[in-house]
């Protein structure tokens, strides 16, 4: 493993590193990705980008997947809940190695290659897998150059909502997501990979919850930008935010939760039934969908934190008249999203 690899990874890990330590070192990273696989990140907001459309969502491009590791508190926030959750699993499952599965994995493999320094080869059986074959050539290629293909590592060419791994597994990586759950198969994927965990295995991430929020966006904007934080109940106890539902909790043992075993097609979730409250000024709110993940224990983003944690407009309910009623369900399928519709529209 290089040095400058073992600085990066120590810096991630260092929970003193400041926010510009941290910037740099994953500015780092990726530029040593770049330089020896040749994939450059690239935010690929125009049309498809070469994404692939899978029966379940979309899988974002190579470069794309490259380009989160821009989302600087996501990448630490993962990297570093995943040293912890690995960590946890040495003490629960005595036996070697540990099989770990990272679904998803892009052609950096970001959310475990710093960490592989820091493990004894032999010490975990790991499994990479991605929907693109460019993604996994490119993360053989960085294992090779890094010197870190002594470890048990294997790649596969998958769609991760139906692979099929051969033996259970004691922890699952998979961080295949957009804010508010739109556009990628993170749902699907948990769905399928889920039930392949050993008794007492992890899922990362642990949770994510989709609540459904009338809040003041541009106040809440510049009261991140100002504090660097949200102060959630504050907002609802001055009336500023008004929690309407949380949507959907996504975990590893969603699977057998009866909403999920109750959508006999599994084309949709039936989730909820919202009414709007009477305000006084309706027109300084707006509706939201939060997202809020927990990848492992005390490693958490929470609103404006990270990309896949900004707050999404809902554009369904644009009018805020107390007492109308709307329908909420969650559309699975080639572009999963929320989907809310108006209960009376008369």
């Amino acid at each position: 493993m290089s040095t400058l690899l073992n600085e990066i990874s120590n810096t991630i890990l260092d929970e003193c590193s400041t926010d510009a330590e941290l910037r740099h070192a994953l500015d780092s990273f990726s530029s040593l990705c770049s330089n020896y696989t040749g994939i450059l990140p690239d935010p690929s907001f125009d049309g498809w980008a070469s994404d692939t459309l899978l029966a379940s969502g979309v899988a974002i491009n190579p470069k794309a997947a490259a380009h989160c590791v821009t989302d600087y508190l996501r990448s630490v926030q993962f990297i570093r809940g995943i040293y912890a959750a690995i960590n946890t699993a040495r003490i629960r499952f005595s036996a070697a190695p540990l099989r770990i599965l990272y679904a998803g994995c892009g052609p950096f493999a970001t959310l475990v290659l710093p960490l592989l320094g820091k493990l004894t080869p032999g010490e975990i059986q790991l499994t990479l897998l991605d929907v693109h074959q460019s993604s996994l050539d490119s993360v053989q290629r960085l294992l090779r150059h890094f010197e870190l293909d002594s470890h048990l590592i294997q790649t596969v060419q998958c769609d991760a909502s139906s692979y099929q791994h051969a033996t259970q597994l004691h922890i699952i990586i998979a961080e295949t997501m957009q804010k508010a759950l739109e556009q990628e198969p993170q749902v699907a994927i948990t769905a399928n990979l889920a039930p392949q965990l050993c008794a007492q295995g992890i899922f990362i991430p642990q949770k994510i919850e989709v609540e459904l929020c009338l809040a003041n966006l541009a106040d809440e904007q510049r009261m991140y930008q100002r504090f660097g934080r949200i102060d959630r109940e504050g907002l609802q106890n001055s009336g500023k935010r008004y929690p309407l539902a949380t949507l959907l909790t996504l975990y590893k043992g969603f699977f057998l939760s009866s909403l999920y075993q109750k959508c006999d097609t599994k084309d949709k979730l039936n989730l909820t039934t919202i009414e709007i409250p009477a305000l006084a000024n309706p027109q300084n709110y707006e509706a939201l969908l939060f997202t809020r993940i927990v990848v492992f224990e005390k490693h958490q983003l929470q609103d404006y934190e990270a990309e896949i944690s900004l707050p999404q407009r809902c554009y369904e309910i644009s009018q805020l008249h107390g007492g109308a009623t709307f329908q909420i369900y969650y559309q699975l399928g080639s572009y999963p999203k929320f989907v809310i519709f108006r209960d009376d529209p008369d």
